[in-house]
């Protein structure tokens, strides 16, 4: 896995040799869209198959906070949509068990059918 958004080294590195790139979602969408596009230019120069790497997100939840199941839920829907095949989420609040739960009972099962 290679993580970055540098459409030079960083995404064409991704198309040459790894089985995975990781985009962090404070770039904004359209920067994540637009580096998801850079690696398909990539693997088309480079003939290697764009569907063979593995597309991950990473972002924050704060279900305790500004969060909601069903905004999380719409942002899942709207990384899929981009092409992203999993999303990584940092969970700040994560001692405490209720946020936890919430996202194993609500929003992962949600998820798995993206």
């Amino acid at each position: 896995m290679i993580g970055g958004t540098g459409p030079n080294k960083t995404l064409r590195m991704v198309a040459q040799y790894a089985d995975a790139c990781n985009i962090g979602e404070w770039v904004g969408k359209e920067n994540m869209k637009k580096s998801l596009d850079t690696l398909k230019e990539h693997c088309a120069s480079l003939g290697r198959d764009y569907a063979t790497i593995e597309k991950t997100s990473l972002c924050s939840v704060h279900l305790s906070g500004d969060d909601t199941v069903d905004s999380v839920i719409r942002r899942i829907q709207e990384l899929s949509g981009m092409g992203f095949t999993h999303a990584i989420f940092n969970m700040p609040d994560v001692f405490q068990i209720t946020p936890l739960e919430t996202f194993a009972k609500e929003i992962i099962p949600a998820a798995a059918g993206l």
